[in-house]
């Protein structure tokens, strides 16, 4: 995240790799600042944000939403649980996993991989925090038990896409 300018000539320009967001109060200011960009590198105006690092951005007067509907799609496809019945909670409130436990280990890959995936989720989606957060406990050494808990997660997100 990069700042330019004070006032209305602030500029707020967010990187990721080679792409940009950029953010002005005023319009010159941000021409100005492409145009001298474009110099020096080479551009392509994509015009208003409408999706980015797979977050769907949808802006109005009134505010600004975003969501992640294709990546929660893609996540219950990848895992196959897209048609399982949905959940009204990610998480029994009373759980307690534990690390270690009679249960037969599960893939270690498969279930980083699959929490790492919804901890990215929990960028637009704050009430999955928890419930992942727990889950990511048991990284190390992932049980059936825990990977039962990820499912109850990931049938609560094919309930609750947005």
């Amino acid at each position: 995240m990069y700042t330019r300018g004070h006032g209305e000539q602030r500029l707020i320009v967010g990187v990721y790799v080679d792409d940009l967001i950029i953010t002005r109060d005023n319009m010159e200011v941000l021409e100005r600042f492409k145009r001298e960009m474009s110099k020096t590198f080479k551009m392509s105006d994509l015009g208003v944000l409408s999706y980015y690092l797979g977050i769907e951005v949808q802006q109005s007067t009134i505010g600004i939403t975003i969501c992640q509907g294709a990546y929660a799609k893609k996540l219950l496809n990848t895992t196959r649980l897209v048609d399982n019945n949905p959940t009204r909670t990610p998480m029994e409130a009373w759980l307690q996993l534990r690390k270690v436990s009679t249960m037969l280990t599960v893939d270690a890959t498969n279930y980083c991989s699959i929490v790492e995936s919804l901890h990215y989720r929990v960028n637009t989606r704050p009430d999955l925090a928890y419930s992942v957060g727990y889950v990511s406990r048991f990284m190390e050494a992932p049980r059936e038990e825990h990977l039962v808990t990820i499912k109850c997660i990931l049938r609560y997100v094919a309930g609750t896409r947005g």
